[in-house]
């Protein structure tokens, strides 16, 4: 497993704790394989890939994006270290990674790539040459792997005229991300082979974490952008966008017109905390008619409503009556030193009151998400 990707899905559990690598696949298209500028690259990797990271520069991508002891950075790229690339990741029983590189159109550049093939099976890589006519005459792409069934299933893929580029929703995808840079894609559906078994086990359950995650986007697209301080190391920034249907089925609809809210939570965390998830709120009202859209498109407003109903019934308080008269707008769940707690922060100050027995339990968890719930 590569940093970015532990990196990556930090960053993504920290935006998206609110509530079988498969890819849908379109029609074929026979010869004629969608192309976008600037991600030609993409054309050689299989439609099976659960996950892609796409470089500018192949070395310093790989010096970025891979530990010191990867084996991808024991190679020497020569004259193919500025040259594009793709790694994708394919599940068959285990999350294994590919490389591809852009290998040019002259001798020179193939004459590298051989050189780096006779590297690769050193190291225990198979790695090969693959081209593909183009409308400029054909490219040459560098193949690397551990393992040759990857690398049979891209040629297999190239000779039927497939690839990624025909799964359903890749070119909105790759619409939202910048034509230069290193960028990643993942289709969130995959997440369940992408997320190491334990990630972030010690404050969300697996089930919670993925499901969340399935159902926020169809895609989810991050612009990475590397920058190094002085005795520091690489740091990565992320640009986070997702793709999904016009439906209001997916989560990250809920959130795309509300606005931005203000976060304070930061100016009373306790002293050793070791997990925040916090969401600023700019208009109650907003985000729980968004939310009654969402439920609605996935069939479960009827199951919510009667939720909300049962506590009212249970704590003498509608939940979203109770919302909206105090005007949320902010809710974050804090873990630290073994303890857990929710904070809300009404628009006006509330009563003050000793420490009691809440009268709202399962309001916030109800209302925003069992990312929010607590034990």
């Amino acid at each position: 497993m590569s940093k970015t990707w532990l990196k990556t899905f930090a960053a993504l559990a920290a935006a998206f704790l609110f509530s079988s690598c498969w890819w849908q696949s379109g029609d074929s298209s026979g010869d004629s394989v969608p192309e976008v500028k600037g991600f030609e690259l993409l054309n050689y990797i299989p439609s099976d890939a659960c996950g892609l990271i796409i470089c500018e520069k192949a070395a310093a991508g790989l010096e970025n994006l891979f530990d010191s002891g990867s084996v991808f950075r024991e190679l020497s790229y020569g004259r193919l270290a500025d040259s594009k690339m793709v790694i994708s990741y394919h599940y068959v029983g285990e999350l294994i990674p590919m490389i591809a590189v852009d290998a040019g159109k002259t001798q020179a550049d193939v004459k590298q790539a051989a050189d780096i093939i006779e590297s690769a099976a050193e190291h225990d890589l198979q790695a090969r040459i693959v081209q593909k006519p183009e409308k400029r005459g054909k490219r040459n792409v560098l193949l690397i792997s551990p393992t040759a069934a990857i690398i049979d299933a891209a040629e297999r893929h190239m000779e039927a005229h497939t690839s990624v580029m025909e799964v359903v929703g890749i070119t909105e995808a790759l619409e939202k991300a910048p034509a230069r840079g290193d960028v990643v894609i993942f289709r969130n559906d995959a997440i369940a082979n992408l997320l190491p078994k334990d990630f972030l086990s010690k404050y969300i359950s697996r089930k919670q974490l993925v499901g969340f995650i399935k159902g926020y986007s169809e895609w989810t697209v991050m612009h990475l952008s590397a920058t190094e301080a002085a005795g520091r190391g690489v740091y990565l920034t992320y640009d986070v966008r997702t793709v999904q249907p016009d439906d209001f089925s997916k989560s990250a609809q809920v959130f795309e017109n509300q606005g931005y809210g203000e976060s304070k939570v930061a100016n009373m965390l306790p002293q050793g905390t070791t997990y925040v998830v916090d969401q600023p709120v700019a208009s109650m009202e907003s985000l729980l008619e968004a939310r009654r859209k969402n439920l609605d498109a996935r069939s479960s407003l009827n199951k919510w409503n009667n939720v909300c109903s049962q506590l009212a019934r249970s704590t003498g308080t509608d939940p979203v009556k109770w919302a909206t008269e105090i005007d949320i707008k902010e809710v974050a769940k804090v873990q630290w030193k073994g303890e857990e707690v929710v904070l809300i922060r009404p628009a006006k100050p509330l009563v003050s009151h000793n420490v009691r027995y809440n009268p709202h339990r399962g309001f916030v968890n109800t209302l925003f998400g069992e990312g929010f719930a607590i034990a």
